[in-house]
């Protein structure tokens, strides 16, 4: 007789202690671990992720690419190549699987004749922004050579949302990229603005800097990893604002009519700040 604590388990025991759990229990199980990870407030991890769908994971990371950034592009006359003050979007360095998902929404961006693409930008979100870090005579190139190139550039490299730092916009102030209004130039320098931008669907005019014209500092203290932090200003009461609005508005309201498959953007004004 064998002995009962060496006794092998029949066949038929052996198949059932490895039989495979139900659909229903699987999920009860999942959504247990799940709500185990939320119900710890201590806990910095999702630690049911991995085990969600491919599917349902690809698609987490892709609205993570969708987080808006605000992109301070600049141009190196040295180098002669343009660069941003960002890091790389964290999704793009996170694990493989997240940025094969990332590679789908950036791509790398604004490459020069001596140097090449190196920004990564997602022309639906990203914010190209023209701040108080960046010297009036890189914006003057930047403007031209976007001009020059905006019949070629792919899809993916055309800048949808810009915003100016408040002396590039305002035509009350000298430097203005639309040229003040006494010069009578302005009309002129806003249709050259839109020729470098043809598929800009959003101006952004930054408000409240509060006398801190040239001081970079101002930047600095609503910096983040995903750029200044700028949001919708919730009165237009701002210098300068209501007078530059309406040039450009009248000038792009003129323009639609000689070239009505046109794309003009609309114009928002934000300031600095801190918010969604």
């Amino acid at each position: 007789m064998v002995p009962l604590t060496t006794r092998t388990p029949s066949p038929r025991l052996y198949t059932l202690h490895f039989k495979e759990a139900s659909p229903q229990i699987k999920g009860q199980s999942l959504r247990h671990k799940m709500s185990s990870s939320f119900d710890d407030p201590q806990s910095r991890t999702f630690a049911a992720f991995p085990r969600l769908p491919i599917e349902l994971r690809f698609k987490i990371w892709e609205n993570a690419s969708m987080a808006t950034r605000t992109l301070e592009l600049w141009y190196s006359f040295d180098n002669q190549r343009f660069s941003t003050f960002q890091p790389v979007p964290a999704v793009l360095h996170t694990c493989r699987e997240a940025r094969r998902a990332g590679n789908r929404m950036y791509s790398l961006s604004f490459g020069s004749a001596k140097s090449p693409p190196r920004t990564y930008f997602n022309p639906i979100c990203d914010i190209i922004y023209f701040g108080l870090r960046v010297y009036d005579d890189e914006v003057d190139f930047m403007l031209r050579f976007f001009r020059r190139h905006a019949d070629s550039f792919e899809d993916e490299d055309q800048i949808q949302r810009l915003a100016l730092t408040e002396h590039l916009w305002r035509i009350d102030l000298e430097g203005s990229v639309f040229a003040p209004l006494r010069s009578g130039r302005t009309g002129r320098k806003i249709v050259k603005f839109h020729q470098s931008f043809p598929h800009l669907k959003e101006l952004i005019f930054v408000a409240g800097q509060d006398g801190c014209e040239g001081d970079e500092e101002v930047e600095g203290r609503w910096e983040t990893n995903a750029g200044v932090s700028l949001v919708k200003r919730q009165t237009n009461l701002a210098a300068g604002f209501q007078l530059t609005q309406e040039a450009v508005v009248s000038t792009f309201e003129l323009r639609k009519k000689e070239f009505p498959d046109e794309v003009f953007p609309e114009i928002t004004l934000m300031e600095y700040g801190y918010g969604a």
